[in-house]
């Protein structure tokens, strides 16, 4: 059967803020959030010659979040239902407070230049 996955799916759950973020985070380094996690996992898991995936710069990271934030505010009037505005106004907030979280995270760090 064409496309069919090689293994079965997974569900993990997490806060809609932390799992937007994260789907940021893994789409700014060229990437996606299952190839992102199997790279955590294999380092975790001392597999050989694994190594944690960089993190993208906080400030990059900040301003890709508060982009798509942007974009799904923008997208929600013309949303074909009300069930699919929600879900664009849930996940804009949802940005929105996780890029403002990593901020403050950053500052108290000394990672972002202020």
């Amino acid at each position: 059967m064409p496309n069919q996955p090689k293994y079965p799916g997974r569900h993990l759950r997490m806060d809609p803020q932390r799992w937007e973020a994260f789907g940021i985070h893994s789409a700014a380094r060229a990437g996606d959030r299952t190839k992102e996690l199997i790279q955590i996992l294999d380092w975790l898991l001392y597999a050989p010659d694994a190594q944690p995936p960089e993190r993208v710069p906080p400030a990059v990271l900040i301003a890709h979040m508060r982009e798509a934030a942007a974009a799904a505010e923008e997208e929600a009037p013309t949303a074909p239902d009300e069930r699919r505005r929600a879900a664009l106004v849930e996940k804009a907030a949802a940005l929105r407070e996780m890029a403002e979280v990593v901020r403050e995270r950053a500052a108290a760090a000394g990672l972002l230049d202020d």
